[in-house]
């Protein structure tokens, strides 16, 4: 049976310090929380793109034997 590779998708530093200074300005930029807001940051990313994933579904392979007999 062929496996099936799906690319690894790894956050970037540019979009968990996107995300990090999101939750900043919406904390209404108190200093301070930096490190709290760069694990907030990757743990919302992370959450997102478990969500986005898609199911993988497989279907069961062919029993032999279950077709018609010859004969």
């Amino acid at each position: 049976m062929a496996k099936i590779t799906l690319p690894k998708r790894e956050l970037t530093h540019p979009q968990i310090a996107h995300r990090a200074f999101e939750i900043y300005v919406a904390r209404g930029g108190d200093h301070g929380h930096d490190i709290g807001d760069w694990f907030e940051a990757e743990r919302q990313l992370v959450a997102e793109f478990l969500r986005s994933r898609p199911t993988a579904t497989r279907t069961p392979p062919a029993r032999r034997g279950s077709g018609p007999k010859k004969g």
